[in-house]
């Protein structure tokens, strides 16, 4: 007999849903040469030089950062002081001031008709979802996209944010429709079937579960995250044999990570259950 402890345990999984979304995407990284078919980058001004600047302090020592930034504002850095101040705050954890920065660097970034407006309010819906308001989040997000300065990769990680964002707030079928543009930007993004595959299992989807799962157990082979929701949905099919495999190849995958952990707990339950 299966014991009646692992189902509740499954349905408080540690996938990353219930994680917070990262915030900090670095809204300047430089590349060393230009793509195929396009003209090399101009050099950076001397605004994005100390830009970029203050963004790596901040990262490196957010408190310092946070007095960099603030003097660089004081000084006249406008949008640019703004989102290292932003950056800062977020790597402090402070959301609500994260927030204000962010939106009003995104904002500054909109009137001078910098393309990075379009990560700035990504940055700004990031760091309200996880101060908790998932309106404001959905709203930056959406600003974000309403730009149309993004390529696919970065729309599909704000589609992926704001499924998480829907997600958390209990709305399955706006999620699955924000997956569906999620496949279609970035097909190659592991992160995105596996998420997928976790709503499709909560919604009793298990047939789309058992799908979205194969293609990023494919393209993450070894990911202990992908292993541990593989048997989590096997289990909830009934196939404890390949539950048990799934969940034993995540402690195996990832020995510390917070997914084998978990599989470690329903392996215990599982054997447990056997004995009885």
């Amino acid at each position: 007999m299966i014991s009646s402890l692992v189902l509740p345990l499954l349905l408080q999984s540690a996938t990353p849903y219930g994680s917070p979304i990262d915030p900090l995407m670095r809204p300047s990284e430089p590349r060393t040469e230009a793509p195929a078919g396009q003209l090399p980058l101009a050099p950076k001004s001397p605004a994005d030089i100390r830009f970029n600047q203050c963004i790596d302090q901040a990262a490196e020592d957010p408190d310092n950062g946070l007095l960099a930034a603030n003097g660089w504002q004081i000084e006249g850095g406008g949008y640019l002081a703004r989102n290292c101040l932003g950056f800062a705050y977020a790597e402090l954890e402070q959301w609500p001031k994260a927030v204000s920065a962010f939106v009003l660097a995104a904002e500054g970034a909109k009137t001078a008709g910098d393309d990075r407006a379009a990560i700035f309010w990504s940055q700004a819906g990031n760091a309200a979802f996880v101060a908790g308001d998932n309106a404001a989040a959905l709203k930056y997000l959406g600003s974000a996209l309403e730009q149309d300065q993004l390529d696919a990769l970065l729309k599909g990680e704000v589609h992926l944010d704001m499924a998480r964002i829907y997600v958390a707030m209990n709305q399955y079928d706006a999620a699955k429709q924000q997956f569906v543009l999620v496949h279609d930007l970035v097909p190659e993004d592991p992160l995105g079937w596996l998420l997928s595959a976790t709503l499709a299992r909560r919604m009793g989807d298990l047939a789309l579960a058992k799908a979205d799962i194969a293609v990023a157990a494919g393209l993450a082979v070894t990911d202990p995250a992908i292993a541990l929701e593989a048997g989590n949905i096997a289990y909830e099919a009934g196939d404890v044999v390949n539950a048990e495999s799934n969940w034993e190849q995540a402690v195996k995958f990832g020995p510390d990570s917070p997914s084998a952990k978990t599989a470690v707990r329903y392996l215990e339950q599982l054997r447990a259950s056997a004995t009885e």
